[in-house]
């Protein structure tokens, strides 16, 4: 299984060097595969990553998150199946909708070969307070949907209290991170972080995965009951659920529960934990 790491934030965050930094942390023998994905015919960013020996595959002119999900879907198959690669990096438009890169990543024809090892968004605290005023569906779907956040500019130390505060008001169980990035070993904490943990796809472990479909249309706080009473032992949740107030997306883990609207409307619910009944589940949240 190839493990994907997707690197989002808000236009000039810092995701480019952010991917930088990672690169460092590579060997020669390292076979890393960029996606990137910007406006226009070329990409800077992209020529910039380039030089430090990666390998870039460009989806430009558009947004992978919207009106060209189908080329990044398809780009992202083309990949696993034709290339030899180790490790693959997604940096996203500025502007992409972090939930909906996930969605795609998590498509059933891709997990069956790669998997989200971590999901990482970089803030620059100067521009964090209007973005999420002026920007507010991008901001706060990026910051809501990430496994960590890292702090770029941080300079202005009063900004970066504000910028902070408003972020833990969005995220508050999310770990924050502030610059310098290079005191850490970058891709040891991401391999730490818990998406998509790579040990829910292997036997010989005591975890279960298991995706529920045909799911019961109820209203969210139907959902948010069903949710906060699962057994301790389902550690996470995630997926799009039917409700009365139409679509909404599932964010769940031990310590919290998030359901928020969603334009995506591929019912499913995927359960990864430790010995919990599926059938007693099934008769809860399913039709039949």
């Amino acid at each position: 299984m190839i493990p994907i790491v997707i690197i989002s934030g808000f236009l000039g965050a810092g995701k480019t060097t952010f991917l930088q930094h990672l690169l460092e942390e590579h060997g020669p023998d390292d076979r890393v595969l960029i996606i990137e994905n910007d406006f226009g015919e070329t990409s800077l960013d992209a020529m910039q990553l380039q030089e430090r020996g990666a390998a870039v595959r460009e989806v430009t002119a558009g947004c992978i998150c919207c009106s060209l999900q189908g080329n990044f879907k398809n780009t992202l198959l083309e990949i696993l199946n034709t290339q030899n690669v180790d490790t693959i990096y997604i940096e996203p438009s500025g502007i992409s909708k972090l939930s909906e890169i996930i969605h795609t990543c998590e498509d059933e024809e891709i997990a069956k070969k790669a998997y989200i090892q971590g999901a990482i968004t970089i803030v620059d605290t100067m521009q964090a307070p209007i973005g999420i005023r002026n920007f507010s569906s991008f901001f706060k779907d990026q910051i809501s949907h990430c496994d960590a956040i890292f702090l770029s500019h941080i300079e202005d130390v009063q900004q970066q209290d504000l910028a902070v505060s408003m972020i833990q008001s969005i995220a508050p169980h999310t770990p924050i991170h502030k610059e310098p990035w290079d005191t850490i070993s970058l891709r040891n904490y991401i391999k730490r972080l818990y998406h998509c943990d790579e040990t829910t796809l292997h036997d010989d472990n005591p975890f279960i995965s298991h995706t529920f479909r045909d799911l019961r249309t109820l209203t969210p706080n139907q959902w948010v009951t069903i949710l906060k009473g699962l057994p301790f032992t389902v550690l996470r949740a995630k997926g799009i659920i039917p409700t009365t107030d139409g679509p909404r997306e599932v964010q769940y883990t031990t310590h919290h529960c998030h359901i928020t609207p969603t334009t995506l409307t591929d019912y499913n619910l995927i359960m990864i934990g430790t010995e919990f009944d599926i059938p007693l589940i099934a008769n809860e949240v399913c039709n039949s």
